[in-house]
C-alpha cells in the first residue's frame, strides 16, 4: 500500500488512484471472462500493482494468454516479480507476459476477447483517450468485451477545480465515453465497495458479418 501510494504521488496522472482497486472492483472487471471458452487472449492495460491482474489470473486456463501492460516500471517489475512469476511456476500451460511500457509502444498479439483497462482517463488529454481506446478496439476479437472503470461523480468533482479549458476536457470525455456507451451495447454496474465508490464499464466490439 505505500509503494502504491508513493507511486501515486509522483505519477498521478498515470496512476490516477491513491489507493488499489478493491476486490469488487476487480471481480466486475473481469466478468466478461466467463462468456468465453477456452483458450482465450486477454489484454490488461494499466495493470498498476495487480488489483485486475489476480483476479483475471485466477479464471485463466490451459492455453490462455495474458498481455500485461503497465507504464509505470516499478510497478511492472513489482507486477512480474510477485504476482506473475509464481503464478507461471504453478501455471505453465499458461502464457502471461508484462510490457513495460505504454500501449502505443506495446507488442500485442491479438486478437483479444477480453480487454481490461485500469487507466485514468479523466486525467488525460481527449486526444490520448481517443488513440488509447482506437488501439484497444482495433485489437479485439469481433463480439470481445472491452471492461474500463470511472470513479462515481469524478468529472462533477473535478470540474470547479480544473478552470473553463479544463472543464471542456472533461465534457468532452464524458460525451466521447458516452457515445462509445451507446454504439458498443453499453453495460455499467456500480461498485460501492471501492474507495472511492466507481463504475464498472463493459463495451462490445463489433461482430463482423
Amino acid at each position: 500500500m505505500l509503494g502504491f501510494l508513493g507511486e501515486a504521488i509522483r505519477n498521478y496522472r498515470q496512476t490516477g488512484a491513491v489507493a488499489p482497486s478493491s476486490r469488487a472492483l476487480a471481480c466486475s472487471m473481469v466478468s466478461k471472462l466467463s462468456q468465453f471458452k477456452g483458450p482465450r487472449r486477454i489484454l490488461e492495460v494499466g495493470s498498476g500493482t495487480g488489483a485486475f491482474t489476480r483476479c483475471i489470473l485466477e479464471q485463466m486456463g490451459p492455453g490462455d494468454r495474458l498481455d500485461a501492460v503497465e507504464i509505470n516500471a516499478p510497478f511492472a517489475d513489482t507486477l512480474e516479480s510477485t504476482i506473475i512469476e509464481p503464478h507461471l511456476v504453478a501455471n505453465p500451460e499458461q502464457v502471461v507476459r508484462v510490457h513495460a511500457c505504454a500501449i502505443e509502444d506495446a507488442a500485442l498479439e491479438g486478437p483479444y476477447h477480453v480487454v481490461v483497462c485500469g487507466l485514468p482517463f479523466n486525467n488525460f488529454p481527449l486526444e490520448m483517450t481517443r488513440r488509447i481506446f482506437s488501439i484497444m478496439l482495433g485489437s479485439m476479437a469481433p463480439g470481445g468485451w472491452l471492461s474500463y472503470f470511472e470513479y462515481l461523480a469524478m468529472r462533477p468533482l473535478k470540474s470547479p477545480f480544473v478552470g473553463r479549458s479544463g472543464r471542456s476536457v472533461l465534457q468532452a470525455h464524458g460525451s466521447y465515453l458516452g457515445e462509445l456507451e451507446g454504439q458498443l451495447n453499453g453495460q455499467r454496474r456500480l461498485i460501492i465497495g471501492n474507495i472511492p465508490p466507481a463504475w464498472s464499464v463493459h463495451l462490445q466490439a463489433m461482430a463482423t458479418g
